[in-house]
């Protein structure tokens, strides 16, 4: 018999961009909300166009996806004192409905909320303070005497890198895979819904929504 404590953890693992976030991305939504406030210089733009030039041989991921030189010399500290009124303004209005209320079902029957995206990890961790998830796995952004550098750290959580990411998170904890659910929105979520036992398809894209059509995956539609 099982002891009290030593369950396996049972997860719901929810995808940000586009998923919680309705037809949009946090970083989408930071740019946007930067430049309204005129805290991203030319230069960074131009440093980006550099960099993608540079790294298009290594292809998109690694040119464009991976590519934050826009965030390049900003204090870390000036963007968190700015966040909550990102988020009043910007993340809020745009947060699934559809998906808000699977979250507080599955917690309310026992599942560790996690938060997982290819987003900036300073993003995610404040969403996942304010939704009061377990958890949250983004992109480490790499910080020098408090500057960001626009370089990213360790595991970029994108396709297999989402379950590569989720499993070193977990390292050394028992986890039911097999009974956890998973949403997402892209054929980029389909290694990570493959890895759980339910996936659940979120205003799935043609790819996604083909690939839950074959194998009888639970489609949902949901709005802001």
């Amino acid at each position: 018999m099982t002891k009290e404590g030593t369950l396996p953890l049972r997860i719901a693992v929810f995808d940000v961009d586009r998923t919680l976030l309705v037809r949009t991305t946090g970083e989408m939504q930071l740019i946007k909300f930067l430049c309204k406030k005129r805290m991203l210089p030319l230069s960074n733009f131009l440093r980006g166009f550099l960099i993608m030039i540079k790294k298009l041989p290594f292809g998109f991921k690694e040119a464009v996806l991976k590519n934050k030189a826009y965030l390049y010399g900003l204090k870390a500290d000036k963007l968190k004192e700015l966040l909550p009124e990102f988020f009043k303004n910007c993340i809020y209005p745009r947060l699934s409905l559809e998906s808000l209320k699977w979250m507080k079902r599955l917690r309310a029957k026992g599942y560790k909320i996690i938060l997982i995206s290819s987003t900036l990890d300073f993003i995610l961790n404040y969403l996942a303070e304010q939704l009061d998830a377990d958890g949250a796995v983004g992109s480490k952004m790499e910080l020098i005497d408090g500057k960001f550098t626009g370089r990213i750290l360790g595991i970029y959580p994108f396709y297999e890198g989402k379950v590569q990411a989720l499993e070193k998170y977990f390292k050394g904890k028992k986890v039911d895979y097999a009974n956890s659910y998973g949403f997402g929105d892209s054929g980029a979520d389909i290694p990570l819904l493959s890895s759980l036992g339910y996936p659940v398809a979120v205003n799935p894209r043609r790819k996604l929504r083909a690939e839950a059509f074959r194998k009888g995956w639970l489609v949902i539609r949901d709005r802001v």
